[in-house]
């Protein structure tokens, strides 16, 4: 099982990719809108660890509608150069 710390930033992205609302988002997993209001707010680097289940609740709903969390220090792997012909089409 890999942690990642999850960003109030991360979790508001995230709920706008996924297209919910905070009142949905807070209804499936079973949170107060107010809570993950603060939470998507803080400046803090991380929402705050006392709310562990809660918070892996939220993950859990923003994953069943496809967004995926990388964990920090995780790289992509690069693309191809484009080139002039890689644009042309047949």
């Amino acid at each position: 099982m890999i942690i990642i710390e999850i960003t109030g930033s991360m979790l508001r992205t995230a709920r706008s990719l996924a297209g919910l609302s905070q009142q949905e988002i807070a209804e499936r997993a079973r949170i107060s809108r107010p809570s993950l209001t603060t939470w998507e707010n803080s400046s803090s680097s991380s929402v705050p660890s006392a709310n562990t289940r809660a918070l892996g609740r939220v993950v859990s709903v923003l994953e069943n509608e496809g967004v995926v969390f990388i964990a920090g220090g995780a790289t992509l792997p690069p693309l191809p150069p484009i080139t002039a012909q890689s644009e042309a089409r047949p």
